[in-house]
């Protein structure tokens, strides 16, 4: 059903039509219906659509595949007149190409219309856990980070994390089959390991029925209470450490639709309507405009790759 929707859009080469009024617009979500990703998505979809213009329609359309990549792969060769856009995981879809991985996109080359969420990353421990703190973590004999595959955000996170808190004595131990975060999170619960790195918003119910315990969060500054981040616990390097949310066009837009889009979104993301829906969603809004979130993804590009030496497959070493 998509691919039929979508395959009209995807000639190559400039726009021509004058205006989106009365625009049907297709936004790919690259991942099943139900997740964060989608969740967001939909929920901003409308008060997006009343902003770009009158008539204006917006289709979520869910693509899987390949990790998201086959979606990411159809925005990025779709036709540059703002009928087809998509909600991009960064770092998951930066991930592969510093990893050196074949991919059909450059995200470097889309056009970026904004941010809707950034969630930091929470280190947790079981609740019954002897580790109290990050320097227990550090002095542990055996530290093993539970994680979904190679390739993964949490898995870069993982590594990042063991790297910057010079756990390279304890020879830390990446179980990185799970197939999601909250496959991690059980496993923890049920003493596979003894530390993971998820996204709050993964780890929260967990964090609040007292199963799980955090030691330190991401960020400038903390979200959770009485959990300090790792910036303030001496680690200001792990303080990107997050997954984003953000939405972007194919390359080449000419700049007046991209700047309609920006400005459109812009509005949008700052609806008081939109601003409460979210807040009742639980969404972590981070907004950022289409120029921040696209030097946004420039920054994540260095920092990832900074850390490159870091990324090594666990299940092949």
């Amino acid at each position: 059903m998509l691919a039929v929707f979508l395959l009209p859009l995807m000639a190559c080469g400039p726009a021509t039509d004058s205006g989106l009024e009365n625009a049907t617009i297709s936004i790919v979500i690259p991942y099943r219906a139900g997740g964060g990703f989608d969740s967001a998505m939909r929920l901003f979809a409308p008060y997006f659509a009343r902003e770009i213009g009158p008539g204006v329609t917006i289709l979520p359309e869910n693509m899987p595949g390949a990790g998201g990549r086959r979606g990411a792969a159809l925005v990025f060769r779709s036709r540059p007149d703002g009928r087809v856009l998509g909600i991009y995981n960064l770092p998951g879809f930066v991930l592969p190409e510093v990893l050196g991985e074949k991919v059909d996109y450059d995200l470097r080359e889309l056009s970026w219309i904004g941010r809707i969420e950034w969630q930091p990353y929470v280190l947790l421990v079981a609740a019954n856990s002897g580790l109290q703190s990050l320097d227990d973590v550090r002095s542990a004999s055996k530290v093993t980070f539970l994680s979904t595959g190679y390739g993964s955000s949490v898995l870069a996170a993982s590594q990042i994390s063991a790297s910057r808190l010079q756990l390279a004595d304890s020879d830390p131990v990446y179980l990185a089959g799970y197939a999601g975060t909250a496959d991690c999170m059980v496993g923890l619960i049920r003493g596979d390991g003894n530390v993971a790195l998820v996204p709050v918003s993964s780890a929260m119910k967990y964090i609040q029925s007292g199963d799980l315990r955090p030691l330190a969060v991401a960020g400038e500054e903390s979200i959770l209470k009485d959990v300090l981040t790792f910036k303030e616990l001496g680690y200001p390097e792990l303080a990107p450490l997050g997954v984003q949310r953000s939405i972007a066009g194919p390359p080449g837009m000419a700049p007046e639709r991209l700047q309609q889009l920006r400005d459109a979104f812009d509005r949008a993301i700052a609806d008081p309507d939109f601003v409460a829906a979210a807040r009742k969603a639980s969404l972590d809004l981070q907004p950022l405009d289409g120029a921040a979130t696209s030097q946004e993804v420039a920054d994540s590009f260095t920092f990832y790759e900074s850390f490159k030496m870091n990324l090594g497959n666990p299940n092949a070493m």
